[in-house]
């Protein structure tokens, strides 16, 4: 599962946000146009820390394993145009903490961090008198890629060989 969906599991059940509250930056979504809470969610980097290649033999063959662990970098932006962004800013944290949220750390193999800083962004906003307050969580993850390795008696082809004659002799593999 994706972090930003996985993020959007835990902060729509833990903070029961209605349908269509919680969502990505840059995704196809009109922004609410009531005053009421509303959540964004933007991934800002990923610093890889672990870039592992391995191999397995498996009854079909030679498997190529590849791991990597990174940390992501993500803002979580509270807005709302009443209070409400600033009175619940502290639920995303406490979301982040809940046996819900370590339940699926787990099952998804990663960690959230649960301790951040919660910064008014407000002033960001000047024109539309939003209350925005952000973020900035770093998810642990690893992400594994197992692919099939042909050996080298697999590949088919052709080969020309000259001797020491100068004859050339055509070979298919």
């Amino acid at each position: 599962m994706r972090t930003l969906d996985l993020l959007k599991l835990i902060l729509d059940k833990e903070m029961q946000l209605p349908v269509g509250r919680c969502f990505a930056y840059n995704t196809e979504v009109d922004l609410p146009k009531d005053d009421k809470l509303f959540i964004v969610m933007s991934l800002v980097s990923k610093l890889p820390y672990s870039n592992i290649t391995k191999h397995r033999n498996t009854a079909n063959g030679l498997e190529q394993v590849q791991t990597m662990n990174l940390s992501e970098d993500i803002i979580i932006s509270v807005v709302s145009k009443n209070t409400d962004a600033r009175e619940r800013c502290h639920e995303v944290l406490m979301a982040l903490n809940s046996d819900y949220s370590q339940i699926l750390q787990e099952k998804e193999h990663m960690h959230i961090s649960t301790i951040s800083e919660i910064v008014d962004s407000s002033f960001l906003e000047a024109t539309s008198i939003l209350n925005r307050f952000d973020i900035r969580c770093s998810v642990i993850r690893s992400y594994e890629k197992v692919t099939s390795v042909d050996y080298y008696d697999k590949f088919s082809g052709q080969t020309w060989v000259e001797n020491n004659y100068n004859d050339v002799t055509k070979n298919t593999l």
